[in-house]
């Protein structure tokens, strides 16, 4: 949720005041978003099949088109492989999630909401964005994120379109991009009145859809903001949602592995 008492806070957009929960399990989060070389690896391991139909910005919105996939997301030129891969599905990002727990030998999953936003606020449980509050510049002026600033100047903070998954500070826990570069999947259901009736412990709220549930049911939480959003969505407390079956050259993930208890302490 938003700062304490903010009355800022847009219901409409799913942002509420703030709640207090607990995320009861330790966790271990991917310290970049998944590269285009990670999928690669796991494309040609697996025989992964190239879905195609992503969503590109044209026209003034967003179209459809056959030829274009994570392999060729239609920035114009190909991503480098230290860029995150984007054009990517719920159903892609639980793949390699999947795969790589077989690979490695630990179990990998998509974050929930909740777990998304702790990692992202890097213990500033108040701040509105993951370096700290109210400025997208440093004190020398340079920009803190890949986004959209001011009416549309893109190239301003160094990138076009996505930028390498390590570019830019990291927040304190050592992570990088939680906002901005590209949007991510949670494992999350989308439900605008979520946190009204979730528990504070641990709370999540997910739906395996079937092709059979109706659209609202296949809503999944994204989160972070993109190199295409304005500064509100790169807040840590802002919510968006995407369907689950949607590729958009905007969307990317990460991953995370539960800990034992052990393993968090210090």
């Amino acid at each position: 949720g938003s700062a304490l008492n903010d009355p800022e806070a847009d219901p409409a957009s799913g942002e509420t005041p703030a709640i207090v929960v607990t995320v009861a399990r330790p966790f271990a989060m991917t310290r970049t978003e998944i590269t285009v070389a990670q999928f690669r690896a796991f494309a040609e391991a697996t025989q992964y099949p190239v879905n195609g139909d992503c969503r590109i910005p044209s026209g003034g919105g967003w179209q459809r088109f056959p030829e274009h996939s994570w392999q060729d997301p239609g920035f114009g030129a190909p991503q480098t492989d230290a860029e995150p891969v984007v054009c990517i599905s719920f159903a892609d990002a639980k793949a390699y999630a999947a795969w790589l727990t077989k690979t490695v030998g630990h179990t990998y999953r998509l974050p929930s909401e909740v777990e998304w936003e702790y990692a992202a606020r890097g213990g500033r449980s108040q701040s509105m964005f993951p370096w700290g509050n109210y400025y997208l510049r440093n004190k020398k002026g340079c920009l803190m994120a890949n986004f959209k600033p001011g009416r549309g100047n893109y190239p301003e903070d160094g990138g076009f379109y996505t930028v390498r998954a390590d570019a830019y500070w990291p927040n304190d826990f050592g992570l990088y991009n939680m906002a901005g570069n590209v949007a991510e999947w949670t494992s999350s259901l989308y439900y605008e009145g979520a946190y009204n009736f979730q528990h504070d412990m641990n709370p999540d709220i997910r739906w395996n859809a079937k092709e059979s549930d109706p659209p609202r049911m296949k809503r999944k939480v994204i989160r972070g903001g993109s190199w295409k959003d304005v500064g509100y969505f790169l807040q840590t407390s802002a919510r968006n949602y995407e369907y689950q079956d949607t590729t958009k050259s905007y969307i990317g993930f990460r991953c995370v592995i539960d800990l034992p208890p052990a393993a968090s302490k210090r």
